[in-house]
C-alpha cells in the first residue's frame, strides 16, 4: 500500500506558488518569467494525478517542474531556487511513498 504525501505535497505546492511571486532576475518577478507555464502545468499534473490516482502524472510533474527551473537560464534567483525546492519536495515525497520519481514503463 502506498503512503500519502500530504506534507511533502503541501510543501511542494507552497514553494511552487511562492516561486511565482519571487524575483527570477533583477527585473522580473516569477509571474513575468517564461517558466510560469511549467509551474502551472506541473501543478495541474499533480492535481489531476492525485484526483485520478495516476502515478505517471505525478512523475511527469517532476519533469515539467524541473524543466521550469531550467527555462530562461540557470542563474540562482529566489524564484528559481524556490521552484527547485518544490521539485525536490515532490521527488522526495514520491520516493518515500514508493512511487516512481521519473516516468517509466
Amino acid at each position: 500500500m502506498r503512503g500519502r504525501l500530504p506534507g511533502w505535497l503541501a510543501a511542494s505546492g507552497v514553494l511552487a506558488v511562492l516561486s511565482l511571486g519571487l524575483p527570477w532576475s533583477a527585473s522580473t518577478a516569477g509571474t513575468g518569467a517564461p517558466s510560469r507555464v511549467a509551474i502551472i502545468a506541473a501543478i495541474a499534473l499533480v492535481t489531476t494525478g492525485l484526483v485520478r490516482e495516476r502515478d505517471r502524472l505525478l512523475s511527469a510533474a517532476v519533469l515539467v517542474a524541473a524543466a521550469g527551473v531550467l527555462i530562461g537560464g540557470v542563474g540562482p534567483s529566489p524564484g528559481r531556487l524556490s521552484l527547485a525546492a518544490a521539485v525536490a519536495c515532490l521527488a522526495v515525497g514520491l520516493r518515500r511513498t514508493g512511487r516512481r520519481v521519473l516516468p517509466g514503463r
